[in-house]
């Protein structure tokens, strides 16, 4: 059988804002003051939050996701790969995923396939390695325009595989990291090399050099449902382009989900937390001052095929996750699953059905939840939902796959 993977995904959000935060800050992205970081109050932060991403260990998820952000507060891990050298040290089994470093930021991508070596050879061999051009708010931040920094991620990922798995030295002559020597030590333990896995939202571009490296396409748009079967269905057909066949291991998607033991209980622990996710660490994530963070300095893409499918994608409406104003307008668009372990394991299914992606990444912390609250999410989704999701997701996923049936029926037509 063939199930699922579950993932638990962290962001380490920044919990200790003003109560005033919403109404005194426009943003909680690039310009956000850092003389809000209180020193004392977040002592031992980040042992809180390395704690939980062990505790998803003992548990039994697939792996451990961490990313890579700057000058926020909605993701403190402005080095991921800190935050998984500590997890190679406390856990066993988990995969660690890296999603991602945003090498388009570094003056020599090297660094990151030495950092992701030493990282595989410390885990024995359970590194998931991925990379990134990073959102709209990174590039500002580090005045890398987006067509630029496009530029430099695929050559970077090339360069950095081609480190692993070639024999050195060996000169590289790209146009944006020409280099003499390339020779890294160490080399990683997996053979040829660790999985790669980059993130894209609905970008043909992206999806075009995803499928022919035969790496696995992350969604990063929290699209659920109809959207993220739609992305699906791009992606098949991509890769068929590329004489390569769409499994659900092909892709993965990020959802947000909180359990408890009842529905009522559910909401009542989850929704201070979840709006303080939504309305502070998210805010400006997009817009800023009425000026779109979305791409960064530049046009976003070389590619007109790619910035038309982006214009011409259809969208449940305009306004996005931090923009919903009710608790009834998170759950009419399935944005956020809360609630009892039978009604997270209904929705969860569901979409596993409609949308055929085997790779789920799921956030548990939300904001400045407590940790007792984010452990008792973690451990009733791992005992009470994960077990029927992996079971019953093994049987769909080992017959033919639907999304490949539609795929066929499209064409047919």
């Amino acid at each position: 059988m063939h199930p699922v993977r579950l993932f638990c995904w962290h962001f380490m959000a920044y919990p200790h804002l003003p109560e005033d935060f919403d109404e005194n800050h426009t943003s909680g992205w690039v310009t956000v003051p850092n003389k809000l970081w209180d020193r004392e109050k977040s002592r031992g932060l980040y042992q809180t939050y390395i704690d939980q991403l062990a505790y998803g260990d003992e548990l039994g998820f697939d792996g451990l996701v961490l990313n890579e952000h700057h000058q926020n507060i909605y993701g403190l891990m402005a080095s991921p790969n800190l935050i998984a050298s500590a997890l190679t040290q406390k856990t066993e089994k988990a995969k660690i995923v890296v999603l991602a470093d945003l090498p388009p930021l570094y003056l020599n991508p090297l660094r990151v396939a030495e950092e992701f070596a030493m990282l595989d050879n410390m885990s024995n061999g359970r590194l998931i390695a991925g990379f990134a051009v990073g959102g709209g708010p990174e590039s500002f931040n580090y005045n890398v325009p987006s067509p630029h920094g496009r530029r430099r991620l695929w050559e970077a990922i090339d360069l950095v595989v081609r480190s692993w798995t070639d024999e050195g030295p060996f000169h590289h002559e790209g146009p944006c990291y020409p280099l003499r020597y390339v020779n890294i030590w160490p080399k990683p333990l997996q053979t040829p090399h660790p999985q790669v896995w980059v993130p894209g939202s609905r970008s043909i571009e992206s999806m075009e050099e995803v499928a022919k490296r035969g790496y696995c396409y992350f969604l990063s748009s929290r699209s659920h449902g109809d959207g993220t079967k739609a992305a699906a269905l791009e992606f098949a057909q991509v890769m068929e382009k590329h004489n390569k066949t769409y499994t659900p291991f092909n892709m993965g998607v990020l959802l947000s989900v909180y359990v408890s033991e009842s529905d009522e209980q559910a909401k009542a622990e989850a929704e201070k937390p979840v709006w303080y996710f939504l309305r502070n660490c998210l805010k400006g994530h997009l817009r800023q001052k009425g000026k779109s963070m979305t791409f960064g300095p530049g046009v976003p893409s070389q590619s007109l095929r790619s910035w038309e499918a982006f214009l011409n994608a259809p969208r449940s409406s305009g306004r996005m996750l931090g923009d919903a104003d009710s608790w009834d307008e998170l759950e009419a668009r399935n944005s956020i699953i809360v609630g009892s372990p039978a009604t997270v394991r209904e929705k969860l299914w569901g979409f596993i059905e409609q949308a055929q992606v085997g790779n789920l990444l799921i956030q548990f912390h939300f904001g400045n939840m407590e940790d007792k609250l984010a452990r008792k999410s973690m451990r009733l989704f791992a005992e009470e939902v994960a077990p029927a999701l992996r079971r019953d997701s093994g049987i769909l996923f080992d017959q033919e796959f639907p999304v490949l049936r539609d795929l066929e029926l499209e064409e047919a037509l």
